[in-house]
């Protein structure tokens, strides 16, 4: 789209057309119109051409300058640029280690936390081997008492067996001469009756 617009250079209109905005047709007519002034102002003498034709020159210096630069700058950044590259390549390869390592410490992760689930599992299996360790132990140790308490009452009981033998022993002993003092007893009452019997026969 052309745009078309009337401006104002040191008091004569100009047309102007352009693909260029409105906005920057008027920014560059004005400009010029700004360098126009400055030279008429600063000698008087100058007609219009000559003013004209200063400006031209002035803004072309400007032009030439600014294009100077521009090449000056492109100049100095190919160095930047190369470096640019270098540093965009560091960062590519840097880029590729560092998603590398992340896929290290996932997995890393991962076996990680198997690690930390199986040394969970091997707590839980200590604490219940350690449990039934300690039920083993108090076990035992009841058992200790038990064997402590039978072994102390068959002691009690060989004594009370040694004394009971002693006492059948004795006993038998007392039956021994009883039955020995029972058939002296008999043979005596035996003679008695004999000797009565005799007695009366005679």
């Amino acid at each position: 789209m052309v745009n078309k617009v009337v401006v104002k250079i040191n008091g004569v209109e100009y047309t102007l057309m352009g693909e260029d905005t409105e906005d920057y047709l008027f920014s560059i007519a004005n400009y010029v119109d700004k360098k126009v002034k400055e030279i008429l102002t600063s000698n008087p003498k100058h007609n219009t051409t000559s003013s004209a034709v200063l400006t031209a020159l002035t803004v072309t210096d400007e032009m030439f300058k600014l294009k100077r630069q521009m090449e000056n700058i492109k100049k100095s950044t190919v160095i930047p640029n190369e470096r640019l590259k270098e540093v965009e390549e560091k960062y590519r390869a840097l880029y590729e280690e560092y998603k590398k390592l992340v896929e290290e410490n996932s997995v890393l992760k991962e076996s990680m936390n198997e690690i930390q689930q199986k040394e969970k599992e091997n707590v839980e299996y200590f604490n219940k081997l350690k449990e039934e360790y300690d039920n083993k132990i108090k076990e035992y140790e009841a058992l200790l008492r038990e064997n402590a308490y039978l072994r102390e009452r068959n002691e009690q009981a060989e004594v009370e067996l040694k004394e009971t033998k002693e006492m059948l022993n004795s006993m038998k002993e007392q039956l021994l001469e009883s039955q020995i003092e029972l058939v002296r007893l008999k043979k005596d009452l035996k003679d008695f009756k004999e000797l009565q019997t005799k007695k009366r026969s005679v």
